[in-house]
């Protein structure tokens, strides 16, 4: 069930992705073909069914369908199921699941147009707060919000813009869902998954050092890790 969940709210992910940063509206117009923007007929819209029916092309016009549609799907899915599996059927279970879409939409919409859009952000944020009072407590998440923002901020003034203010509110929406010590382990895992992605842009000569790298799908990433695991990290690193 949560599969087929995931394949749905993934569908409604992929419509978020494409429109929010372009300013249009979720609900018009119906939803079209991005080349031709022909209407979608019924079969089209079948999560990740339609894609392969399609044979990964638009019905109408044969241009290529972003292989990003059937991903996200797929991608919501899998991750959905993950998480019923750890938390079962608590508030735990319905706070993954919306910070999961969050940092799905943020991840893929910064990697398409290095946009991070205030209307997913600011909810987000409420969100997180709201949630906080059934899972980490509103203290833990208040401040895992202030502070690891305000870090970004900090990290966004020193550099003189080498960080944007999309990735400075997520990360207050990522502190206000992990909480404290959450947030020390998101800015590490971060900026080393960054850093890495950087050195390999640079080895292979597709970036300079004065390249802007987008850094929205690292903290996605880590802030996911972090917010499933983050007892087995802890553990682990005090293991070793």
């Amino acid at each position: 069930m949560f599969f087929f969940l995931g394949l749905i709210i993934g569908s409604f992910l992929n419509v978020m992705i494409y429109r929010l940063p372009r300013g249009e509206t979720l609900l018009r117009p119906r939803s079209h073909c991005p080349a031709c923007e022909h209407p979608l007929s019924i079969i089209d819209l079948i999560p990740l069914l339609g894609y392969l029916f399609r044979r990964g092309r638009c019905a109408y016009c044969s241009e290529p369908i972003s292989l990003r549609y059937p991903l996200v799907e797929l991608l919501t899915a899998i991750l959905f199921v993950n998480i019923h599996c750890y938390f079962g059927w608590t508030v735990h279970t319905l706070a993954g699941l919306i910070f999961t879409s969050i940092l799905l939409v943020v991840a893929f919409t910064d990697i398409e147009t290095g946009i991070i859009p205030d209307f997913i952000t600011y909810p987000a944020l409420v969100a997180g707060l709201v949630l906080s009072c059934f899972t980490i407590g509103f203290r833990d998440s208040f401040m895992g919000a202030l502070i690891l923002g305000g870090v970004f901020l900090i990290v966004a003034l020193i550099s003189r813009g080498g960080m944007g203010g999309g990735d400075i509110k997520l990360g207050a929406v990522i502190g206000a869902f992990v909480g404290i010590p959450g947030i020390l382990l998101v800015f590490v895992f971060s900026s080393l998954l960054g850093g890495i992605w950087a050195l390999a842009l640079l080895t292979s000569r597709k970036a300079g050092r004065k390249s802007a790298i987008k850094f929205g799908p690292f903290l996605a990433l880590a802030a996911w890790m972090v917010w499933m695991y983050q007892e087995e990290l802890i553990s682990l690193y005090l293991l070793y």
